[in-house]
């Protein structure tokens, strides 16, 4: 296949796998930045050697004033008289004659409220591309065909969520399917509709040798005892949000991982009782959502009864071990 033959997304997402951000600031985005002085010959010969840059952000005294986006730019100069009048004179001429305006988002917006205020500017700028203000005070520029893509995985995974379901469901009736596989479906599942930064399972169980082994487990004795916020999850069999853990006092981040922001936990409970809890966290400002957090119960539901019919192997195994080793006694 030649390179002008491969879909654009590809270059973007080369997996081919694109996965859905908890916020635009995790999209892919540029960093092309430039005064409203500098030469639009200069501009032009970066962009057409960066063909993934979806224009260039214009600074006056330091500040956003618009930008210019790459396609409008080279269909400007492309038209008659644009080189004389634009090639060798400052960006700023080109830029007032496009009527250039700029569109600033915070990076913890969603991608669903990021599409909505894109598209609700005039029709002549609506597939411009967006400055993004990152939580540091820097910008970036997102390409609208990266976010408008973004939004159609989503639409996809969320119109594929009853799939993916019913195959979690096949995989624990099985009884048959290994731990680690199946924990991995349930994480796959969730996470394709409630993007998250990190993902663990906290189970209040001992070691088991390896059996509960993954990447996304982690081993809390007494967890319960310790930690008031897991403590009330369990107890209430309810997921709990937090919005903003520097605005809960005593907020330990001993159990979470680093730069946790937004928190949501939802228990993990077996017939014999609580087991442990889901514990999804975002390192942005980005709230978990009513329909996330029931959502996240769900599949919180599913790791519960995986961890019972795993519980449920090793004791039938332990069994059997005696039985044979008390027949190799004989």
């Amino acid at each position: 296949m030649k390179p002008s033959e491969i879909p654009h997304y590809f270059n973007i997402f080369p997996t081919g796998k694109i996965i859905v951000p908890v916020c635009i600031g995790d999209l892919p985005m540029s960093d092309y930045i430039i005064t409203d002085e500098t030469l639009t010959e200069e501009v032009a010969a970066y962009l057409d050697s960066n063909p993934l840059v979806p224009g260039a952000i214009i600074l006056h005294d330091g500040r956003v004033k618009s930008i210019i986006p790459r396609q409008k730019m080279f269909e400007r100069l492309g038209r008659r008289y644009g080189v004389e009048l634009f090639l060798r004179r400052p960006i700023l001429k080109l830029e007032q004659d496009l009527g250039s305006d700029a569109l600033v988002l915070k990076s913890h917006l969603s991608i669903n409220i990021a599409v909505k205020l894109a598209l609700s500017r005039v029709q002549t700028r609506i597939y411009d591309p967006i400055i993004v203000e990152l939580e540091n005070g820097e910008l970036r520029l997102l390409d609208m065909y990266v976010l408008l893509l973004s939004q159609s995985q989503l639409s996809q995974n969320l119109s594929g969520i009853i799939t993916s379901l019913n195959n979690i469901e096949m995989m624990l009736g099985s009884d048959q399917g290994k731990f680690s596989t199946t924990l991995e479906l349930i994480l796959e599942g969730m996470e394709s509709v409630v993007p998250t930064h990190h993902t663990h399972v906290y189970l209040n169980l001992e070691e088991d040798g390896g059996f509960f082994a993954h990447p996304n487990i982690r081993y809390q004795q007494r967890l319960l005892e310790r930690n008031s916020i897991f403590a009330s999850v369990v107890s209430l069999n309810q997921p709990i949000v937090v919005e903003d853990v520097n605005r809960v006092p005593g907020w330990s981040s001993g159990e979470f991982p680093p730069r946790t922001r937004c928190w949501l936990g939802a228990p993990v409970i077996s017939p014999n009782g609580p087991v442990g809890l889901l514990s999804l966290s975002r390192a942005t400002y980005s709230p978990f959502t009513n329909h996330e957090k029931e959502t996240a119960l769900v599949f919180a539901r599913y790791i519960g009864k995986l961890i019972e019919n795993s519980v449920n192997q090793i004791e039938k195994q332990k069994v059997f071990d005696k039985k044979y080793s008390i027949r190799q006694g004989n």
